[in-house]
């Protein structure tokens, strides 16, 4: 373990080898840190939480770097490879898969499930009890609610299925499911439940098409994304990114003849 100046590291918390921890940095007691991960500057990393979370030991992947502002709370488990932008907030009880990559100045408000392998953007907000699945995308500014009638105590989060784009600017508002491989196009407003390969535009987002007929002539791709840019995945997740383009581009199917 290499730790920097000024950094406040709790003897009864449990780093793997070869962690790195960078200046002013707080680990709690109840952090669990696997190999090979980095935590930069400013970090707090294991913060304390109220309720049924308290007391749970926040752990993280292996091979995982954090930036600096970010603030990890207790009760969340992170596969290997997570990556955080810097000021990257992420509440209590959220358990995600590997390689989840976090842009700068989101937030993840806790409760959460969070498939392998998601992108999500810079000043992307995900709403308490958000279930996301593998393979998804959250463009900048993306925003996933969950109160009907805010402020309440209802609540009604957000699902979102493999391999779903959310571009933008888009909101998705409380209790919006979209299917396997939707496409939410730029700024648009989405609620109720979408089938599966479905392209919404507008607000409120209207579906316009199947994802399966997006393609651009001048440049050459077309959707599922997973036929142009699957190749920027590590090779463990090849094989269920090819299984995942053929079971969205075979719900066209079912689509159609809705």
């Amino acid at each position: 373990m290499s730790t920097a100046p000024q950094s406040l590291v709790a003897p009864e918390a449990r780093l793997g080898r070869d962690v790195q921890i960078g200046h002013g940095t707080r680990i709690y007691p109840n952090a669990v840190i696997g190999d090979n991960c980095t935590i930069e500057d400013f970090c707090v990393i294991g913060h304390p939480s109220r309720g049924r979370w308290a007391g749970q030991p926040l752990q993280i992947g292996p091979n995982s770097a954090i930036r600096s502002h970010a603030v990890l709370y207790e009760g969340s488990q992170f596969g290997s490879r997570l990556e955080t932008g810097h000021h990257v907030l992420i509440r209590e009880g959220t358990v995600a898969g590997e390689n989840l990559r976090i842009g700068s100045f989101s937030d993840i408000e806790g409760d959460c499930q969070i498939g392998d392998f998601c992108r999500f953007h810079g000043y992307v907000h995900v709403g308490r009890g958000s279930r996301i699945g593998h393979f998804v995308w959250l463009y900048s500014l993306t925003t996933l609610t969950n109160d009907p009638l805010p402020p309440s105590d209802v609540a009604d989060p957000v699902k979102i299925e493999d391999g779903c784009v959310v571009a933008v600017g888009a909101t998705l508002l409380p209790g919006t499911i979209l299917k396997r491989g939707c496409f939410v196009s730029v700024g648009s407003t989405v609620e109720g439940h979408i089938p599966s390969g479905a392209v919404l535009r507008g607000n409120p987002g209207q579906i316009v098409s199947h994802v399966s007929l997006l393609r651009s002539l001048e440049h050459g791709v077309a959707h599922p994304w997973m036929g142009h840019y699957g190749h920027n995945y590590p090779d463990d997740a090849q094989a269920r990114l090819a299984a995942l383009q053929a079971q969205i581009v075979s719900d066209r199917e079912a689509f159609v003849l809705q």
